[in-house]
């Protein structure tokens, strides 16, 4: 039973993550001026990764509980990478763009290399769901 609440957990997120990936990111920057999708995504940006670090803690209790310690420690890390790119990159990433637009050569350097960190950690969480749902399925572990 608790198990089976952690799968639907992951698979929400996992939905949320692609959603936003597929339909959202490509929808606002052609519905949207340059100036005001900026805007929206610093805005959603940050709670998106608010709701997958809440989520991912969540499953992280219920793997910890259920004794499955590996899905445990990777939901942890999953929650790990969710919150470094909430704290620590997103505003990290707004930062060097606002200095970018401004004309700051370096910090073109600095966004570029940040905003391939930040999508890494997305990806990298987005396996991580995968696997959790695969495992549910095939029992890997």
């Amino acid at each position: 039973m608790l198990l089976d609440a952690i799968s639907y957990l992951n698979s929400i997120l996992l939905g949320a993550m692609l959603f936003f990936v597929i339909i959202v990111s490509p929808t606002v920057f052609t519905a949207l001026s340059s100036d005001q999708a900026s805007k929206f995504l610093r805005l959603i940006f940050p709670r998106l990764f608010l709701f997958g670090l809440a989520l991912s803690l969540i499953t992280a209790l219920g793997y910890n509980i259920s004794g499955q310690y590996i899905e445990m420690f990777l939901a942890l890390f999953a929650s790990f990478l969710f919150f470094l790119n909430r704290n620590i990159l997103t505003p990290l990433i707004n930062y060097h763009r606002d200095k970018e637009i401004e004309g700051d050569i370096k910090s073109k350097n600095y966004f570029k290399l940040l905003h391939l960190l930040s999508v890494s950690f997305f990806v990298i969480n987005l396996f991580i769901l995968v696997f959790f749902l695969l495992n549910n399925t095939f029992n890997f572990v």
